[in-house]
């Protein structure tokens, strides 16, 4: 049987580490697999005759929240009688959300290994007739009964190990990027010493995810035995020559005992740099100790929110400022580099409170930041208080969901998220041109797009042509245009400064548009803009929003 994978990036990173275990089993069980990488902005309806062409038996889409949206319009579009099954955190968190495409023919509920492998022999001998542990089936009325509990690995350890080449020369793809730390493109190699995180912040899916896989249960073997983690990373070093390693686990291992055996062995048995994730308060001096002497040449962790209580109170985020300075000024003094990521939009976050983030990631001076929009996830402490609040439906793209969903919170004004935007992305390029020369990496930068309102249209008066999203970002307020005689182009609406150059002016905005020249109708769009716009002010426009 042919199984073909769908995962979603972005930016484009053509790896997912869940694909990669997957396939292995795929391959494991003697069916073949492909992957089938699909960004953000692609259309669905091209998605959709892009997956026909693998022509599989099984389609397996992984799929967080944010992508659950597109990938429900890509199976409303797919033309196939491939079986199709879904997993991943949302399929976890919200089954009966994914229970209603009519296209899916059965849901994973936490880890695939076992249940996909269990599926496929079933599909292979055609017994496939109920549920199975961890793979919720859609009978004859649907998914009617309660989804079953999990069927995880007890051993991750017993696992096959990760399909790189799944997709495609592995040595191509570390010399475009797959790397998710740090500032820049790099040969780093992504692997996993563990699974499962031990906090329970109030925004993430982890701890709701452990408690459905039950890994605090003592036979759960979350963490890899040290020798055979090296052994593994001794053949990728010589087998696919990568810079150093990436490890992608949710929370690195953090026992002492682990951590020592592991900065006995790693130097010696593989020797390459690597870069962790942990939490703050997890990173005492002694671990940080450990993880340089045992080659780490990047630490990374969560500062999410510069305000003290926001943190503490709505995140459940408890890592004071004092600890934050101290961990990154132990990291200056080990010779750590350090990264950092923060979330923006945060429930009851107000202008004052996100000015506060940049203020201490100045005091903490990481080397590079990586920031996102929060979303509510199903789950979660915080998504379950908004779960009408979730993703609708997606329309064109797979970003569409940033179109139906409003992701200002209720005290601070669209003006003032753009206003936060604009400082962080000050700060982050401020960062990545200090940390050298080296080409940065595609940033995951919010974009805030969405569909315009009535109240925007009406300003404008557009007449037949169409507004087909509006966002903020540094360099004011952008729109793209479609129209019967032009293709899509944005357009920049900006307050008016002396000496910047626009192709129109009004009384207190310019209008300019993208790219080195534009068709005659854009440009009669932009004249009659400008006269509508006559006295308008640039805080006015975005008011409309």
């Amino acid at each position: 049987m042919k199984v073909s994978f769908v995962f979603f990036t972005d930016p484009p990173r053509p790896f997912s580490s869940s694909v990669a275990q997957l396939a292995a089993v795929v391959r494991a069980a003697g069916h073949e697999a492909s992957a089938l990488e699909v960004g953000r902005e692609e259309r669905i309806v091209d998605a959709a005759r892009r997956l026909e062409a693998e022509a599989a038996d099984v389609v397996a889409i992984s799929s967080m929240t944010r992508d659950w949206p597109g990938a429900a319009g890509l199976l409303r579009e797919l033309e196939s009688d491939a079986f199709v099954v879904v997993g991943g955190y949302h399929a976890t968190m919200a089954p009966r959300d994914v229970a209603l495409s009519p296209r899916v023919d059965a849901i994973c509920i936490g880890e695939g290994e076992r249940p996909l492998a269990a599926l496929l022999d079933r599909l292979s001998t055609g017994t496939l007739d109920a549920s199975l542990p961890g793979l919720w089936l859609r009978a004859d009325a649907g998914f009617a009964d309660a989804p079953p509990a999990a069927d995880p690995e007890p051993v991750i350890d017993a696992l096959p190990r990760w399909d790189y080449e799944i997709f495609g020369d592995v040595r191509e793809l570390l010399g475009r990027g797959i790397n998710t730390f740090g500032p820049h493109v790099d040969g780093y190699l992504p692997v996993r010493a563990s699974r499962g995180c031990p906090f329970t912040c109030a925004y993430c899916s982890a701890p709701r995810w452990g408690k459905v896989l039950g890994l605090s249960d003592a036979r759960m073997k979350n963490v890899r035995d040290v020798s055979a983690l090296c052994e593994e990373l001794a053949d990728l070093r010589d087998r696919y020559a990568p810079e150093g390693f990436e490890f992608w686990d949710e929370h690195f291992p953090i026992p002492l005992a682990w951590l020592e055996a592991f900065a006995r062995a790693y130097p010696r048995r593989v020797g390459l740099p690597f870069k962790v994730e942990m939490h703050p308060n997890a990173a005492t001096r002694p671990r940080l100790e450990l993880l340089a002497e045992a080659g780490c040449v990047l630490f990374h962790c969560g500062v999410e929110a510069g305000d003290e209580a926001l943190r503490r109170d709505v995140l459940d985020r408890r890592s004071s400022d004092a600890r934050l300075e101290q961990l990154f000024a132990d990291c200056r003094e080990l010779g750590l580099p350090t990264s950092a990521s923060l979330m923006t939009m945060l429930p009851t976050e107000t202008r004052a409170q996100a000015h506060s983030t940049v203020s201490l990631l100045r005091k903490l001076r990481p080397g590079s930041i990586i920031w996102s929009t929060y979303q509510p996830l199903p789950g979660t402490v915080l998504g379950e208080a908004a779960v009408e609040a979730w993703p609708g439906p997606a329309r064109e793209t797979f970003d569409d969901y940033d179109d139906l969903v409003s992701r200002t919170p209720a005290d601070m004004t669209e003006l003032e998220r753009g206003e936060t935007f604009h400082e962080l992305a000050t700060l982050q390029n401020e960062l990545v041109t200090a940390a050298g020369q080296a080409p940065p990496r595609p940033l995951d930068r919010p974009t805030g797009k969405r569909a315009p309102s009535e109240g925007l249209l009406a300003l404008l008066g557009l007449g037949a042509v169409r507004v087909r999203s509006a966002r903020l970002d540094p360099s004011g307020l952008i729109l793209e245009l479609a129209a019967d005689s032009f293709e899509p182009r944005e357009i920049v609406l900006a307050p008016l400064e002396e000496g910047a150059r626009h192709y129109r002016r009004a009384q207190h905005l310019g209008l300019s548009y993208r790219g080195k020249d534009a068709p005659r109708a854009l440009l009669d769009c932009l004249d009659a803009m400008a006269l509508r716009l006559a006295s308008a002010t640039f805080a006015e426009v975005c008011a409309a929003l």
